[in-house]
Order: structure tokens, then C-alpha cells, then sequence
């Protein structure tokens, strides 16, 4: 270990050079799979999946039953749009809300994704009727938008009087109707959602609302929502931490150092993920939260014991020296337990699960590794001057230690308060886990003015 760090004191260019260039390289290949032949095998480019059945393997006996139960009824996943008048005496059955209905279903019969000839809807569905003694008239319910208000009155009286209908295309009050839209996969369902809502922004409503759920809506809706909270969680950890450090250390010059560690760990092993053919999944959106404070966490013992150091030293690389050979051992231990913790994922039924676990453990060791040897080579290439009245001086942190010396006197003296404290927490907590509830309903997933959820 301390021959890592050697070299990063010998050779600080070298090593800063390397390491940057190693995660620029990274990135490049990950982010631009493009600029590469087709044949070049490790680079499948990125695949995002959201779909939460995905989080069981393509072989498991559930879904296994599930695909078989799917192929033999012939059914699809479906988005479903709802259409709601509460304001006209004839609900949705009036002139101008039936055209629309009808220009939303031809629409939807263009997009890529749908299954065009399964829409179930007024104007693809038969209405059957005797039309005389032995005689059976077959015609579409609503072959084109009515022309009158009566036309519009007929529509609704014939679907109410199909019972199949009534109930679940329509309410008994004529005031709702839906829209079944099956999709070839549900991975179209964003794409098409949007699509829709983007047309019914252009039509000309007569007082009617427009709902689009579906189970397919909400995975989808909820996987995209995911990955936008992750690209904005990731950059104000990222601040948390820095102001955080800046706090301890307030030395800008050296507080960046742990910054460009975690991100280099963090886009590595992103990387390695993404060129290895790993899907990008929900759980796998999660790996750079983690990866990033614990990154953090061995650069802030370096830069703590450094700061304790450097004053009865003065010099930098023997202070990086003396701080490696003291904390090479405690940092190892930690983060191979730490790797062993998440690693232990990998032995998980749930593939987005194991792939989780493996990357953020290869994270953790990735950010050791860039700790031991850039963290050195980084101090080394800072300027002398800038650590002038840099390090720890009894004078000017008593009041810190005043602090810290306190809490310690409150642990000497008051031991029984603690650790019934302590038990009281824990009754609380015990309280708190008994009222868990267990919840895999999507719709639970937003909030209740979501448009899905009201939906």
C-alpha cells in the first residue's frame, strides 16, 4: 500500500495524468458508442430499462406463467385514456366531444407502438343487433363523428345497451368513456402517453378532461421520474459534501481533491457498467448516491491526519508519507468491508439487485484506489504557499476542543442516561418498524395530485 502511495509522491504528474486520462478514456467509450465500429463487441451502447418486472429474471417461474397466460388470451399491455364531461347534460355523448374521441383513436392508430387493429374504442368496435326476424345487422358503433346531437344520443344508448360495454367503456351515467390502447411492448407507453397529450392539447374540448393511466404509464412515468431525481440528488450531494469539507478544512486547493475522486469513481464504474452490457435499471440509477460519500470518506481521513501533520513537518511529502503508512491498514479494512457488505448483493435472486451490488462495490474499491494514489500526487502538485497557517494549532481550535472535550466529559460521567436514552430509541424504533406497510401498488408511487394518480 505504501508502495501505491510512493508512487504518487515520486511521479505526482504521472499518476494525475493517468488517472485522468483513464477516466476521460472511460467516458468516451461509454458515453460515445457511436464513434466506434458496429463489430466492436464491448460497446452495446446504453440501455435503460424501467420496467419493474425486469427486476425478476427472464426465467422465472412467475413471469414464465405470466407470458404464457399473455399469449394464450391474446392480451396486451394497454394505456388507457379516459374521457370525462361532467358539464354537459349528455356527458360525453355530445357532438363536439364524440368528434374528439373519435380524432384522438384515429391519431393513436398512427403512432409507432400501438397495435392499431386492438383499440377499443366506439369507432372500432362492432355493435350486433337483430334487424328483423332471422336477421343479424353487424355495424361500428360509431363509424364517423355524428353529425347531430340525436346521432350522438344513439351512440350512447347502443353501447349501454351492449352489457359487455356498460361498466367498463362507459359509465352508466354516460358521463365517462374510455380509450383501451394496447402497445406491441410497454416501453412505448412514455412515448405514446406523451403523443397523445400532445394531441389532445390541440383539439378544440367542449368542457370534457382527458386522463392517460395505465400500469405501463405508471412504470414508465415512474422509471423517467427516477432518473431525473438521480441527475438532480447526485449534484447537490456532491455540494453537501464540498460545503461540508469546506467547513473542516477551508482550504479550496485541497478540498477539490476528494471531489475529483469521487467523480472519477463514479464515472468508471458507470462506465464499466455500461460497456460490459449491463442494463441501466432503477436500481442501478442509484449507484453513483452511494458510490459518492463513501468515496469521500477515505480522502477525508488522509486530509484529516494531513491537517494534524503538516504543521510539525512543513514539508508535504513527508507528511503525505508519515499519513499513508499511519492509515494504509484502517482504510483497506474499511473498504473491504465495506465492498463485502455490498458484494453480499450479488448472491440476491434480483438481477438489478446483484448488478447493483457488484458495481458499488467495485465503486468502493475503485475510490480506495484513487485515494491512495491520487490523493498523494495531488498534495504533492499543490503549491507550498498555499498551505501557509494550514494544520492543526491547539491556540486557535480551543474552542473546538472545548466542544469536543464536553461531549467526552458527557460520556464519562453521564454513562446510564446514554444507554437509557439509548433504549428508549430503540423502543421508539421498534414501534416505528411494527407499523411498516408493505405497498407494491404503482399508483402509490406519486403523489396525490399526480396526473397518473387522479387519473
Amino acid at each position: 500500500m505504501i508502495w501505491l502511495a510512493e508512487a504518487g509522491l515520486k511521479r505526482p504528474r504521472l499518476i494525475v495524468g493517468l488517472s485522468t486520462g483513464i477516466t476521460v478514456l472511460m467516458l468516451l467509450l461509454a458515453a460515445l458508442p457511436s464513434i466506434w465500429p458496429e463489430t466492436f463487441a464491448p460497446l452495446p451502447g446504453v440501455k435503460v430499462d424501467t420496467d419493474p418486472e425486469n427486476m425478476l429474471s427472464a426465467d422465472n417461474p412467475h413471469r414464465v406463467l405470466h407470458r404464457e397466460n399473455k399469449e394464450e388470451f391474446a392480451l396486451y399491455d394497454q394505456i388507457v385514456l379516459g374521457v370525462v364531461n361532467e358539464q354537459d347534460s349528455a356527458g360525453v355523448f355530445n357532438q363536439k366531444t364524440l368528434a374528439n374521441i373519435h380524432a384522438l383513436t384515429e391519431f393513436a392508430k398512427t403512432l409507432e407502438g400501438v397495435i392499431a387493429p386492438e383499440i377499443l374504442a366506439p369507432s372500432t368496435l362492432d355493435n350486433i343487433e337483430q334487424a328483423g326476424i332471422g336477421t343479424v345487422s353487424f355495424n361500428w358503433l360509431m363509424e364517423s363523428p355524428p353529425e347531430t346531437e340525436e346521432e350522438a344520443l344513439a351512440v350512447r344508448d347502443a353501447m349501454l345497451n351492449l352489457p359487455l360495454m356498460k361498466g367498463s367503456l362507459i359509465d352508466e351515467a354516460g358521463t365517462a368513456l374510455l380509450l383501451f390502447i394496447p402497445l406491441e411492448a410497454k416501453n412505448w407507453s412514455h412515448e405514446v402517453s406523451a403523443a397523445l397529450l400532445k394531441k389532445i392539447e390541440s383539439l378544440e374540448t367542449a368542457g370534457e378532461a382527458y386522463h392517460i393511466t395505465g400500469l405501463p404509464v405508471a412504470n414508465d412515468t415512474f422509471g423517467v421520474q427516477m432518473f431525473i431525481q438521480m441527475g438532480i440528488s447526485a449534484p447537490m450531494a456532491m455540494a453537501l459534501i464540498f460545503i461540508l469539507m469546506w467547513l473542516f478544512f477551508k482550504r479550496l486547493s485541497l478540498i477539490i481533491s476528494p471531489m475529483i475522486v469521487a467523480m472519477m469513481s463514479v464515472i468508471v464504474t458507470m462506465a464499466t457498467l455500461i460497456l460490459t452490457g449491463n442494463t441501466i435499471h432503477i436500481m442501478s440509477s442509484m449507484i453513483p448516491i452511494f458510490i459518492m460519500p463513501i468515496a469521500v470518506l477515505d480522502a477525508v481521513h488522509i486530509l484529516s491526519e494531513f491537517y494534524d501533520r503538516y504543521p510539525k513537518y512543513k514539508d508535504k511529502k513527508k507528511t503525505a508519507h508519515e499519513v499513508i503508512k499511519t492509515l494504509w491498514r484502517p482504510m483497506l479494512f474499511t473498504s473491504l468491508t465495506t465492498t463485502a457488505g455490498f458484494g453480499s448483493l450479488a448472491l440476491a435472486p434480483i438481477p438489478p439487485v446483484q448488478v447493483f451490488g457488484i458495481f458499488v462495490a467495485m465503486g468502493v474499491m475503485l475510490a480506495w484506489l484513487f485515494t491512495i494514489v491520487f490523493i498523494p500526487a495531488y498534495i504533492v502538485l499543490i503549491p507550498e504557499k498555499s498551505l501557509q497557517n494550514f494544520g492543526y494549532k491547539s491556540e486557535t481550535n480551543a474552542h473546538a476542543i472545548g466542544m469536543l472535550a464536553r461531549i467526552a466529559s458527557l460520556t464519562e460521567t453521564k454513562p446510564k442516561l446514554i444507554m437509557g436514552a439509548t433504549l428508549v430509541l430503540l423502543a421508539i424504533s421498534g414501534y416505528g418498524i411494527s407499523r411498516i406497510v408493505i405497498n407494491d401498488n404503482p399508483v402509490k408511487w406519486f403523489e396525490s395530485t399526480h396526473r397518473i394518480r387522479v387519473a
